[in-house]
């Protein structure tokens, strides 16, 4: 299979970046030059974009419950600038990141066991949310309208 028709079938089974795309043909054996030529065509013609790529991961990440800093870093990971990262996260409405949160609190607070204290409790459900790159302050609020308690509260 050629670069080209490599590239196409990936774009065609999902978006991709551009460093995706690099790193798939290049784990093919296509030499480096063949693979800039064909991606730079394939952007020339609308079918590689890393911006429009970002702002749908960006969409689809905090449907599934992903805080910004955890999308960025996604992005960050799969080669997207950072002028498109920074308009992927402006694209996404706070209020659903809100939900995503209150959502993937929910959930988590599901599966921890019974028997913690509202502290340890707080601290299980504020760490996962963290890992999840949601922002400190929105997780604290978070816990506090669902009245738990916290570490910073005597």
């Amino acid at each position: 299979m050629d670069a080209r028709s490599a590239a196409l079938a990936a774009l065609g089974r999902r978006a991709h970046t551009r460093r995706e795309l690099e790193q798939k043909l290049g784990r093919k054996g296509i030499e480096r030059a063949e693979i800039r030529a064909v991606l730079d065509d394939l952007e020339e013609h609308g079918l590689l974009n890393d911006a429009q790529t970002a702002t749908a991961l960006a969409a689809w990440r905090s449907r599934t419950g992903r805080g910004r800093s955890r999308i960025a870093s996604e992005l960050a990971g799969k080669g997207v600038a950072r002028v498109d990262v920074d308009a992927a996260l402006a694209s996404l409405d706070p209020r659903d990141e809100a939900q995503a949160l209150r959502a993937a609190l929910e959930r988590r607070e599901r599966a921890l066991p019974t028997g913690l204290t509202g502290q340890a409790r707080s601290k299980k459900l504020f760490d996962h949310l963290a890992r999840r790159g949601f922002a400190p302050a929105a997780i604290l609020e978070a816990l506090h309208r669902k009245g738990d308690s916290t570490d910073d509260e005597p």
